[in-house]
């Protein structure tokens, strides 16, 4: 074991992403550290044997929470490990020292848990930190966080690992953080002037839409008034070098299947750990409108025929199980830009193979395999790299390098500086695509090389299975993501009064697949099962004979398609063992009980055939309509909070909750928490035994209270989800 003073040799960076952030800021990351001279790694946490993660000494970990506090799906088998080994051996990890930059959002529950859990388990196991742990909340921007921590993390890192050279770059780096930008005010409004928002005006809606029209490109609203005030700039983000060169032949690549990756037989034959969730290709069988076309939102109920050669899953998956799908971005937009970056439709589709500039700097994760794999631009730019996420400040402070006009530099770089944050959170919350924030700065044309190695990847996106096993079929429901913002324009002429663009907005998944739905075809996509990390499965007695518990289902809108799962599953059990008869309680919301109204039929069924004890349907339109439960789900909750706080605390019935995780999830979860401190204040019996379960660690319990405190309930309810009492599957 190395002694506190020991400085070692090399530096391993870690990362566990859902959606490409935090992989992508780990690589960052990790290029600085390699310029600045450190011997460093870069991996992902499931590649832990690949790395020999019991071997490591010194560790930089950049990881993200997604869902209901969960890691992230490229974490979980690193997550069994650790587990293992800390419970085997209190000083398993004695010789290790870290450091931890977390990613969150605290308008969701559990606020950077992963980072909190990883910390602790950690610490428990005997490894010290070197640096302070960092907490970045996406809700008020992640930047705030972010750079400072990283700014701080060199001279940490300097104390514990050695770095080579004379540290030149170093210098060079900090040498950017202040720069002198000339600015007047008519700069300012010619800056504002400039910015294209007439292309609004012939907006159309794609509403109903399935033909793939050209793309569109959407203005962005920028107020840069502040840049006349500033005379400088400061914490600029650094320019990062390139790490790439792409080589191209005169060869075209071979025609394929525009539905999935060029490489899909690569990842079909690879061979992870859990074979179940080997990727494979499944059929559209086919597809229903499940909403009424006058709905608000248009939801979609499409079957997926399972082939032969997936017998991986037979099995192995059961009802709460989700998978991913493969999407690619759209192919108008992809088009767009490559327009946009100035290069032709030929050399778009020739053979591309990227390498290395630094033999010392790894190619980021998700464009490795163009090393060894040749490829074209256009099917890297549509399957690898997200063009819909949200800018970040090192990929905006690269393009302003890349900008011919003085002016479209200047505003890119007070953007990326602290006195622009604002301008940068305002960018952030129009959504663009990185062809609307080309189309804001017209001088801007960077190498395609350069945009692919700063984008994040393009992740799969994520479908509950809304049926139980008993065929080769997987059924999905989700709403199309087609909106539009209406965004404010500030005007140079005080007469004109108050304006306003509307701009379009599209998923990268949804839309694609209900344009393939609609083919004549049947056409194939490729998906895997994802590990169902939070147990969101229907209690079981393991013979197939139903759990005696009570079940209760909280699931507005797509959020009920797990619990479709549950009571086909429910209604199998009952089949084989008629004389049981589990207590279950589905609450269920949507807008109108005449448009949107999901799996009515079904649900109905279930209840006539009594599989279904209660159901409780919200619809926030009609809320006074006598069939109504209440507006939302949560007013259900507390028409009903007696009942349902006696089926948890005497029952020992067992919660599920699915959907949105920033509105509706929070909101249960503070309803669920208050109904306890309600009931609890009227039976004080209940508080004792609540406040005895809760760990030591947490707050400070007086066991001879006659109440529970709100934030003692909300401790209880964590104590239900470590038991699997409590289970939430949530997204943003």
């Amino acid at each position: 074991m190395p002694s506190s003073d020991f400085v070692d040799s090399h530096v391993a960076f870690l990362y566990a992403s859902q959606t490409g952030n935090a992989e992508s800021i780990c690589y960052n990351i990790y290029e600085t550290a390699v310029q600045r001279g450190f011997n460093a790694t870069y991996n992902v946490l499931d590649d832990y044997a690949k790395f020999g993660f019991s071997e490591l000494r010194t560790i930089v970990f950049v990881v993200s929470t997604t869902g209901d506090g969960d890691p992230p799906d490229n974490s979980a088998r690193f997550w069994r490990i650790l587990r293992k080994a800390t419970r085997s051996d209190k000083h398993a990890y004695a010789h290790l020292r870290y450091a931890i930059l977390g990613l969150g959002d605290t308008n969701y529950s559990n606020f950077c848990n992963t980072a909190q859990r990883l910390d602790k388990q950690l610490e428990e196991a005997g490894a010290r930190t070197f640096y302070k742990k960092g907490l970045a909340d996406d809700a008020t921007g992640m930047e705030e966080v972010v750079e400072p921590w990283i700014d701080g993390l060199w001279a940490a890192l300097s104390q514990v690992a050695k770095c080579k050279g004379d540290s030149d770059a170093a210098k060079t780096v900090e040498a950017e953080k202040d720069v002198e930008v000339e600015k007047d005010v008519e700069e300012a409004a010619e800056a504002l002037a400039e910015l294209n928002v007439e292309a609004a005006d012939n907006a159309t809606s794609t509403e109903g839409s399935v033909e793939p029209a050209p793309h569109e490109v959407q203005p962005l609203v920028l107020d840069f008034r502040p840049m006349a005030q500033t005379s400088s700039i400061t914490n600029v983000a650094r320019v990062t070098a390139p790490v790439c060169t792409a080589t191209y032949e005169d060869t075209p690549v071979e025609p394929h299947s525009p539905d999935f990756p060029p490489w899909s037989a690569e990842l079909i034959s690879s061979h992870p750990s859990d074979p179940s969730l080997t990727p494979f290709l499944a059929t559209i069988a086919s597809s229903t409108q499940m909403t009424a076309p006058e709905a608000l939102k248009r939801t979609l109920l499409i079957d997926l025929e399972l082939p032969s050669s997936a017998s991986h899953v037979d099995g192995q998956w059961r009802a709460g199980d989700a998978f991913n799908i493969y999407a690619p971005n759209h192919a108008p937009l992809v088009r767009a830009l490559l327009d946009r970056l100035q290069i032709s439709n030929s050399d778009a589709h020739k053979h591309v193979r990227l390498t290395k500039r630094n033999p010392s700097i790894e190619l980021p994760a998700h464009l490795q395999r163009f090393s060894n794999t040749s490829s074209s631009i256009y099917d890297i730019l549509v399957w690898s790299v997200d063009l819909c996420a949200h800018p970040r400040k090192p990929l905006l402070r690269v393009l302003a390098e890349y900008c011919n006009e003085k002016a479209d530099r200047e505003r890119l770089l007070f953007i990326c500086s602290r006195q622009g944050l604002k301008t940068f959170e305002a960018l952030r919350n129009q959504t663009p695509t990185v062809l609307d924030v080309l189309h804001a700065f017209p001088s801007c044309v960077p190498p395609v090389e350069r945009l692919i190695e700063l984008l994040p990847p393009l992740a799969p996106r994520s479908y509950s299975i809304c049926n139980a096993p008993g065929g080769n079929v997987w059924k999905i429901a989700f709403n199309v993501v087609e909106y539009e913002l209406t965004l404010d324009v500030f005007s140079l002429d005080e007469e004109k009064g108050a304006q306003s663009v509307r701009v379009s907005r599209r998923g990268v998944c949804t839309p694609w697949l209900e344009q393939l739905a609609q083919t004549q075809e049947k056409p194939q996509i490729l998906v895997a099962k994802r590990p169902n990390i939070n147990a969101f499965h229907l209690p079981t007695t393991g013979d197939l004979k139903p759990d005696p518990r009570p079940v209760i289902m909280i699931g507005p809108g797509t959020g009920v398609a797990p619990f479709i799962g549950f009571l086909e599953q429910r209604a199998h059990e009952l089949q084989l063992h008629p004389q049981s008869s589990p207590f279950m309680w589905l609450l269920f919301g949507c807008r109108d009980a005449t448009l949107d109204y999901l799996f009515k039929s079904d649900i109905q069924a279930h209840v006539d055939s009594n599989v279904l004890t209660r159901l409780s349907a919200c619809f926030s339109r009609n809320a006074g309509s006598f069939t109504s439960a209440g507006k939302y789900v949560q007013d259900a909750l507390l028409a009903n909070q007696n009942e349902f706080a006696e089926l948890m605390l005497q029952k020992n019935a067992v919660l599920f909750v699915c959907g949105d995780a920033k509105g509706m999830g929070k909101d249960v979860n503070d309803t669920v928490a208050r109904i306890l401190c309600n009931y609890v204040e009227q039976h004080p019996e209940f508080v004792r035994p609540l406040l005895q379960a809760l760990p030591e660690s947490k707050l400070p319990v007086d066991l001879e209270a006659q109440v529970l405190t709100a934030p003692q309930a909300l401790q209880v309810l964590m104590v239900w989800s470590a038991e699997n009492r409590y289970v939430r599957d949530l997204w943003a």
